[in-house]
């Protein structure tokens, strides 16, 4: 195929081609740069498909302004447009080239265990998230949104995340159209259309929706709508396309936790309460970028996991110093005496001093425990928190 680069023409062959994607294919052009070329609508994988065609006649009538009022100066980890290509009139245009990214892997697989499995490290999946918090909030402050946010449109070079398919952001009067189900905000979705449906258009927060959502299936190799919905009949079965819409999370009762996945509880409470409370609770905003750099990994000398807070998941415990709590005492009629008798990694829920003693009530680890330790049930964290301790 021939296309035309300032005028100069350019013929495409087959074995340039490096990527394939619904929209476009992806040529490599020289050393440093790739070309993507946009489908047109009589392109042989939309055959016999007029809803797709009509799409692509579509898009390509909006790149005509898109590309040419694409903004400048996006964060270096955008791969933005470079030059247009066009038809041999100029007029037309037909793609873009672009920075080619080599040797670089989709971040969809560092949600893959065998993948993973080859030595990346749960703290190296964090830098990666880390330059990617960094990048899609650099974008929001220059006007642009992402909208369709996915793990197939992040490419990983070392622990650089680069975004790519840049056409599709979102800015000034041209909205993103496309969406991934997966990491789609249930919010901006028809509520009762299934599959999802968007009607709504892509914000700032949907970017930091899909963002915890990549998060969450690389550290776990489970998505929050991932295991399978059993619930207690005769409460009907609701598919995997229809739990968003109802926000039935992993975190549910009802749902039986993947096997090949790791246990959650290997995340630090505040990252988890967090997630916790963006999946369920339809909390959103930036996501906290402390939640990140809070995160300590170690791995258990017993099971091997890596975890990344005070006990392993298998009861292994780690001999970690706690800071002292700073008592502070007022001598109204003699002195007072405070002695510290608990401490723990949770969070105390409740206490109380009865003529029996002191008595609490703790969340730790995913349970709900009494002074005594007996579990008296188990749950998410019931709000954020560092540490707690009682005194006396």
């Amino acid at each position: 195929m021939s296309v035309y680069l300032h005028g100069r023409r350019l013929q495409l062959q087959p074995q340039q081609a490096i990527g394939k994607g619904g929209e476009a294919d992806i040529f490599r052009l020289d050393g440093d740069r790739a070309l993507k070329l946009f489908k047109p609508p009589d392109h042989p994988d939309y055959q016999n498909q007029p809803q797709a065609q009509q799409a692509a006649a579509q898009r390509l009538a909006e790149h005509q302004q898109k590309l040419r009022q694409f903004p400048t100066g996006l964060p270096a980890r955008v791969v933005s447009p470079l030059e247009l290509v066009t038809d041999r009139s100029g007029q037309t245009i037909l793609g873009y080239t672009m920075p080619l990214i080599e040797p670089a892997e989709v971040l969809w697989r560092y949600s893959d265990r065998r993948f993973r499995s080859a030595g990346i490290s749960q703290a190296t999946v964090v830098q990666i998230f880390q330059d990617l918090h960094a990048t899609i909030s650099q974008l929001h402050a220059a006007g642009v949104v992402i909208g369709d946010c996915n793990d197939l449109n992040v490419l990983v070079q070392g622990t650089a995340a680069y975004c790519i398919d840049a056409d599709s952001y979102q800015f000034g009067r041209f909205p993103c159209r496309t969406f991934t189900a997966h990491c789609v905000d249930p919010r901006c979705c028809d509520p009762y259309a299934v599959p999802l449906t968007l009607n709504q258009p892509h914000r700032e927060t949907s970017d930091w929706y899909a963002f915890a959502v990549l998060l969450m299936q690389s550290l776990l190799y489970v998505g929050p709508y991932g295991g399978v919905h059993k619930p207690t009949p005769p409460a009907p079965k609701l598919s995997t396309a229809a739990r968003p819409l109802h926000r039935l999370t992993v975190f549910s009762p009802d749902v039986k936790y993947p096997k090949p996945a790791l246990p959650y509880e290997i995340l630090s409470d505040d990252l988890l309460h967090h997630f916790y409370q963006v999946f369920t609770q339809d909390q959103r905003g930036v996501f906290p970028a402390r939640l990140l750099t809070d995160l300590h990994w170690q791995t258990c000398p017993r099971c091997r996991l890596e975890y990344a807070r005070a006990t392993c998941p298998c009861g292994q415990t780690t001999q970690v110093k706690l800071a002292q709590p700073t008592i502070q005492t007022e001598v109204v009629q003699g002195p007072v005496t405070a002695t510290l008798v608990y401490c723990t990694e949770g969070v105390i829920v409740a206490a109380a001093m009865t003529r029996a003693g002191l008595h609490w009530l703790t969340w730790e680890q995913g349970d709900f425990r009494r002074e005594d330790g007996t579990i008296v049930f188990s749950a998410i964290a019931p709000h954020n928190n560092n540490s707690s301790c009682t005194a006396t």
